[in-house]
């Protein structure tokens, strides 16, 4: 179960930054840069094959991909060409595919890229999911797991148990069911419940929840449930274009709403506001990740598509060493008329990665605390 996981989390991940690596090379394919090397995977090497002037490799460390371009860290290659002898005018020719020699609207474009693409991914996968049948509980919910210290647990639920009914009504449909109990919190509720072939009837008080704790996956009462049955729902997208139109907007609409959901998890992560979300990090996504890809196609193409929105959101904020980074050194550069010194754009991006990397680090032990804690 654990290996699977690991194994399924690694294929998606690999495909998001694949494809966002791929909107990279494409664009500075393009725009005539020289593109050094696109890599699947992170070094040591397993092997390579050079065609039309780039490396193509394949590497140990299946953490997605990369694009390396000349020109990309400055005028470091330029340097390393002065060091070996060669000419002014050689350096200028084997230059002019720079990625820092193109004008700034290129540049850009070739950041933005990367981003575009795994919006595009996201808005296909929406619209590919928002097309197929929708599968859909139906009858009685049997109980799979009880939640530590939830009502479900204070009350004397168990695992096996059917529940029937809420307050007297029945329900075809399972979300209804537990949509009613959900607007029921704080106030009694009582289930039909059918145990070992006995029927009882038991009262209870719903919980109310925080996003916080919505996020880390507790419910009103704290129970997990299969459905009697799964019955396909046909989808009531009209056209392929209506799906397309569905599918982009709605990851539009995601990518709006998460800078602000993001503010808050971090916000709540450095104890700024504790009553913010709750940051997910590799461990929590990991997790999600296996229990996602047992469920049905269409929940896969929606979580796929949900992350890679996050990627792109995530990329394009200004910070250092993401694309949006980057993209803010462009457009500084582009005002100063001039680069920065090496050695502060150097600066600039390894304190942004150590910034970037304790805040992983911080977000995992999170993640595995949640473990801890059920």
């Amino acid at each position: 179960m654990v290996v699977g996981t690991i194994a399924a989390f690694l294929g998606v991940l690999i495909v998001l930054v694949l494809v966002h690596e791929v909107g990279h090379f494409i664009v500075a394919k393009r725009a005539g840069i020289t593109v050094q090397e696109f890599g699947i995977g992170f070094p040591p090497r397993i092997g390579s094959v050079v065609w039309h002037g780039t490396r193509y490799s394949l590497n140990w460390i299946p953490l997605g991909g990369f694009v390396k371009m000349l020109g990309e860290d400055g005028d470091i290659e330029a340097q390393r060409m002065r060091e070996r002898g060669l000419s002014e005018a050689a350096i200028e020719t084997a230059m002019a595919g720079a990625f820092n020699r193109k004008p700034v609207w290129v540049r850009l474009l070739v950041l933005l890229a990367g981003v575009a693409m795994n919006f595009i991914l996201a808005g296909v996968l929406f619209s590919v999911a928002l097309s197929m049948p929708v599968p859909q509980g139906r009858g009685p919910l049997t109980i799979t797991d009880v939640q530590a210290n939830s009502p479900a647990e204070q009350f004397g639920l168990e695992v096996g148990d059917r529940i029937e009914s809420a307050d007297g009504r029945t329900f075809q449909i399972s979300r209804d069911l537990t949509a009613y109990v959900r607007s029921k919190a704080g106030s009694e509720v009582t289930l039909g419940i059918e145990r070992a072939g006995h029927r009882l009837k038991m009262t209870l008080v719903p919980r109310k929840l925080s996003e916080e704790q919505i996020a880390r996956g507790l419910g009103p009462i704290g129970f997990s449930y299969q459905p009697k049955r799964f019955v396909d729902v046909p989808s009531d997208v009209k056209n392929p274009l209506d799906a397309v139109a569905r599918g982009f907007y709605a990851a539009g609409d995601l990518a709006w709403r998460i800078p602000g959901g993001l503010a808050e998890a971090v916000g709540g992560l450095l104890g700024l506001n504790p009553s913010g979300g709750t940051a997910v990090g590799p461990i929590g996504i990991a997790e999600e990740t296996g229990r996602v890809i047992q469920g049905p196609l269409v929940q896969v193409l929606f979580f796929v598509g949900l992350l890679s929105v996050n990627l792109a959101v995530l990329n394009i904020l200004p910070f250092p060493p993401l694309d949006g980074g980057r993209i803010a050194v462009t457009l500084v550069e582009s005002l100063r008329r001039r680069r920065l010194p090496a050695e502060r754009e150097a600066l600039i991006y390894l304190t942004g990665f150590l910034v970037l990397i304790v805040l992983v680090l911080l977000i995992s032990i999170q993640d595995v605390q949640r473990l801890i804690e059920g």
